[in-house]
């Protein structure tokens, strides 16, 4: 007949040590590195917004005017890191003639209505010129204003015109 009875007493008394030398508390380290960044709201497309110019009649003359439009706000929506400087450029578009930008209809490169951006409430036309934006601390999100103004020729050929600028920000 076999005796288990002092062996198991033994083991027992081995793992649950002498609970004068246990140590019951750790610690460890949490850490992370929150590095200068930004986000741009974008359309479900991707897109930053768009400008809509309405719609007019083939013979008017004269300016048609509108606002950047982001995710139902106005503006280019864009969240920063407090304390950073950014810089906002854009482009000349997809068929800018001496330094306007134009709308055209696709497929047809005599029809083009030429157009100025205007951003952060400048009276001058926002051309190749890089906008300067600064997020204080306590600062992350900006709304920048973009305007746009068509010079409507007259004798217009019926269509949709368009164009696509693309918008640089880099810090």
């Amino acid at each position: 007949m076999r005796r288990l009875g002092h062996p198991a007493i033994a083991l027992i008394g081995l793992l649950a040590g002498d609970p004068a030398s246990a140590q019951m508390t750790k610690a460890f380290q949490v850490s992370a590195d929150i590095v200068n960044g930004c986000l741009v709201a974008t359309s479900g497309s991707g897109d930053w917004g768009d400008i809509a110019l309405g719609s007019v009649s083939s013979s008017a003359t004269g300016t048609v005017e509108a606002d950047l439009l982001s995710g139902g706000a106005s503006g280019i929506q864009i969240d920063c890191t407090p304390g950073l400087t950014v810089s906002l450029t854009a482009d000349n578009g997809n068929q800018p003639n001496g330094g306007t930008r134009q709308l055209a209809i696709a497929g047809n490169a005599s029809a083009r209505v030429p157009y100025q951006l205007y951003a952060n409430g400048s009276a001058t036309p926002w051309t190749s010129q890089a906008i300067g934006l600064s997020f204080p601390a306590g600062t992350s999100h900006m709304a920048v204003p973009v305007h746009a103004k068509a010079m409507l020729p007259g004798s217009m050929v019926a269509g949709t015109y368009s164009d696509t600028v693309r918008v640089t920000l880099s810090w």
